[in-house]
């Protein structure tokens, strides 16, 4: 996660219309002397502003009370989010990335949002005035996510072989990287291979059972989200159970040698 703060004079309520410029109201401050609240708003809904097609935003409220702009990619999942904080006559305008800071996904995350909220942080402060006063830290909520899991111990030794998260909502790759990303410490954890299972279609023809779900591989190394049935993925599960000890087994008959 990290925080790009700025302060800007006593700005809207909150940002307006995405994509069809920035629109401020409630103006007050020694800024609101030097332009009026109509040519303030006139500047921003003629500001020229679009997010990346792959992008969306919604307004969202927080586990805080407060309102929050999620940002959303289209393969990514939740990239991040802007927060508006009033400070008397001034707004703190954060900007945050969502995921944990050893997770790689995190820096690709924040290389798309980071450009985003420059570019809305400036505009913000170019309508409505510069602040003045060093800007207070911010410290977001912590926010608590139950994901139902499994893993799959090697029959002999017992030792976790392999783990499957569940993500019953996501069915579109972005909700399935919500889950790997909710998930990241466990799986660095566990260090052992790990697919996001999605939504599950009920799939029957002549009796035969062909549900299947969209399924995200995310370690030991990332691969393209696909369609799979239950057979297919639980093949190589019982692979991985069955085979734990005879690998062991090798990698100590080369080391003795």
């Amino acid at each position: 996660m990290y925080c790009n703060y700025l302060y800007c004079q006593k700005a809207a309520n909150h940002l307006l219309a995405f994509g069809k410029g920035l629109g401020y109201q409630g103006y007050n401050g020694d800024y609101m002397r030097k332009k009026s609240l109509g040519e303030m708003v006139e500047a921003a809904r003629s500001t020229k502003f679009s997010l990346p097609h792959e992008v969306s935003c919604k307004k969202h409220l927080l586990p805080n009370g407060k309102c929050g702009y999620v940002f959303r990619h289209s393969e990514l999942g939740e990239l991040g989010r802007i927060l508006i904080l009033p400070h008397g006559t001034q707004s703190q305008i954060c900007c945050e990335v969502v995921g944990d800071q050893e997770d790689p996904m995190t820096e690709k995350r924040k290389s798309i949002l980071e450009p985003i909220t420059k570019d809305i942080a400036e505009k913000m402060t170019g309508i409505c005035g510069e602040g003045a006063g060093k800007p207070k830290p911010y410290i977001a909520p912590t926010e608590q996510h139950v994901v139902q899991s499994m893993v799959y111990p090697c029959e002999i030794c017992r030792a976790v072989t392999s783990m499957l998260i569940f993500a019953p909502d996501a069915d579109t790759k972005g909700r399935l990287e919500d889950y790997a990303r909710m998930m990241y410490s466990k799986v660095k954890e566990l260090n052992v291979p790990s697919w996001v299972v999605g939504t599950e279609t009920e799939f029957i023809v002549n009796g035969e059972d062909l549900r299947q779900s969209l399924v995200l591989k995310i370690h030991p190394k990332r691969e393209e989200a696909r369609i799979m049935i239950p057979d297919e993925l639980m093949d190589k599960i019982d692979k991985l159970m069955n085979t734990h000890c005879q690998k062991s087994a090798r990698k100590r008959q080369l080391q003795k040698k």
